[in-house]
């Protein structure tokens, strides 16, 4: 039981700051200025990238973008949710990896050879159960959500080889693996799923209590707490919904790879945190948008395609990442420190 007092937020009658209410004045300009430069920057890309090469602009080219884009896109998306709320998640790559793992392993001929609904409920389910974990580790045991997650990452990658046997698992229903190369008037239905789970988690974090709620914990849990929030059930649902949409995630891979490999969704955590702070999210939390953290993940994507194209080192490619995430970094930083 939470023993923290409940004070109902009307009792607290408490008037802002002039300056703070100008600081939010401000946060909410940069939020709005931060989408428009990533949509800007996005659009600029394109129009180089057509002019400078022959195959950029082709449908394959540009669908496949967004196949690539779609399953770290819906990771970065969980990300977000932690990130607002004030903590990180370290461990989201893991859990794709595991339940990619383990619905493989259900469904493939070799193995279980269990029907999809079951083994996909199955694999859902044990991503869930590892963001109720987080939820209580955190909030319960008071261990940082650095650590925490940390600890899971390691954790999760041990059984996800204990269950492969480190090796790739194939042979998945053809029905499973279709669902990837589905298109609905014309979009792959994996660009389908990430958009429909950033309209809904956009919905919840604009214009609902939880959402709300999030955003109060990641600016100050004292405040949240005095504020009557019930901080047990917000600590527990953000990182369940986190390892949720994780898990989602995995099993699109399983089904875009008609395979599950030992190393699946390694580095989606850093890639992951890049586009949501590189889509205005702020590592000090209580700020952060989806739209934000979509054109985030498809700047990246288009970046790391343009690599491909112009025939840049591979290797040249991650330290430009890396360039990226500090540079979000400082920005959000020295935007904290003129608030």
């Amino acid at each position: 039981m939470d023993s923290t007092p409940k004070t109902n937020s009307s009792q607290i009658n408490i008037k802002p700051p002039e300056n703070k209410s100008r600081a939010n004045k401000t946060s909410r300009r940069f939020k709005f200025s931060t989408e428009l430069v990533l949509l800007v920057i996005n659009i600029i890309i394109i129009i180089i990238l057509s002019v400078f090469t022959d195959s950029f602009f082709s449908s394959y080219n540009i669908g496949n973008i967004f196949k690539q884009a779609s399953i770290i896109g819906i990771v970065a998306i969980s990300s977000t949710i932690v990130i607002i709320s004030g903590g990180i998640d370290l461990s989201v790559g893991s859990i794709v990896g595991l339940t990619a793992m383990i619905s493989a392993v259900l469904m493939s001929e070799d193995k279980v050879n269990m029907s999809i609904l079951p083994a996909v409920l199955i694999a859902l389910s044990a991503g869930t159960i590892i963001g109720l974990y987080h939820g209580f580790i955190i909030y319960d045991i008071k261990i940082p959500p650095f650590i925490a997650t940390l600890g899971s990452m390691f954790v999760i990658r041990g059984i996800v080889k204990m269950i492969s046997g480190a090796q790739t698992i194939a042979r998945l229903p053809d029905s499973f693996t279709g669902f990837a190369q589905y298109l609905l008037f014309g979009i792959s239905s994996l660009v389908m799923v990430w958009l429909i789970v950033a309209l809904i988690i956009n919905v919840i974090l604009r214009y609902t209590r939880f959402g709300r709620n999030i955003y109060v914990i990641g600016s100050s849990q004292e405040v949240a707490r005095l504020s009557g929030i019930p901080m047990r059930l917000n600590f527990y649902s953000i990182y369940i919904l986190a390892a949720f949409l994780c898990s989602v995630a995995g099993v699109l891979l399983s089904s875009r790879l008609n395979s599950a490999v030992p190393t699946g969704g390694t580095g989606y955590e850093l890639t992951a945190i890049a586009a949501a702070v590189i889509g205005g999210a702020s590592l000090s939390g209580a700020k952060g948008s989806v739209i934000g953290t979509v054109l985030g993940t498809l700047l990246m994507s288009l970046i790391t395609n343009a690599g491909v194209h112009l025939e840049i080192d591979p290797f040249l490619m991650q330290s430009i990442t890396g360039a990226l995430l500090t540079i979000a970094v400082v920005v959000d930083q020295v935007r904290q420190r003129r608030i």
